[in-house]
């Protein structure tokens, strides 16, 4: 589906990603680790058919403007127990397209089709793994509570709990501190080309250098997040 929005981008939503047509994986790999390699340097492709997100429980978004894509986010749905969960697979956005609201839009796409219906959750998990305290700001930005917490956050203990469960269905072969949620060596041989800082949060910033100063090392994150998605509200009926 493309919907064309102002500004001359257009947003391309999979909200089943095993759906993707086998004719268009290709290119959609292609642009996708074409734009890691503008973030990050790496040795070799991140995303791949080995390696793939065209699953059912995974949905991609993407961002084009003047034909060429410039943005992507996948996430992927599990549940723990009675709790809906969505995680962040991956998202980056072309060098030269920062600072747009690139991650937003295809966050409230992707959102819309997940929640959107009048019977969704009132309330979610978002999660995902990092070492990017920009990534970390526009995560929590979407949440009411974040684990682990930065400054003053303020969360439920339940909440630790959950976030180690979902960073050991996630990820089974990887060591969690449990303290910090930094996961070492999760990425490898893969560098920012440009360490990213939120430049508007210096605690963040300072954080995350203190926190994981190993260009490899990475925090996984789980906060609860209210549907503003939800048609419910619209769907019932009026008194009076």
């Amino acid at each position: 589906m493309i919907a064309t929005q102002p500004g001359a981008v257009t947003s391309e939503l999979f909200q089943i990603a095993s759906e993707v047509p086998e004719q268009r994986r290709d290119a959609v790999l292609e642009s996708i680790n074409s734009i890691i390699d503008t973030n990050w340097l790496t040795e070799e492709k991140f995303w791949s058919h080995e390696h793939s997100p065209f699953k059912p429980d995974h949905g991609i978004v993407l961002l084009h403007h003047g034909g060429e894509c410039v943005a992507y986010l996948i996430i992927q749905r599990l549940a723990v127990a009675s709790t809906s969960v969505i995680y962040l697979s991956g998202t980056a956005v072309r060098d030269t397209h920062r600072g747009r609201g690139s991650f937003k839009r295809m966050f409230d796409a992707a959102m819309t089709a997940e929640f959107g219906h009048p019977a969704a959750p009132a309330e979610f998990c978002l999660c995902w793994r990092t070492r990017n305290p920009v990534i970390y700001v526009l995560g929590r930005a979407q949440c009411r509570s974040v684990v682990p917490a930065i400054s003053d956050d303020t969360h439920a203990d339940d909440l630790d709990d959950l976030c180690l469960r979902l960073a050991a269905t996630l990820y089974p072969r990887q060591a969690v501190e449990k303290t910090t949620m930094v996961m070492r060596g999760a990425y490898g041989r893969l560098r920012y080309r440009d360490e990213p800082t939120t430049q508007t949060s210096p605690d963040v910033d300072r954080w995350f250098a203190q926190t994981i100063p190993n260009s490899a090392d990475a925090v996984f994150f789980a906060g609860l997040a209210s549907n503003r998605w939800s048609r419910r509200r619209a769907a019932l009926p009026t008194t009076g």
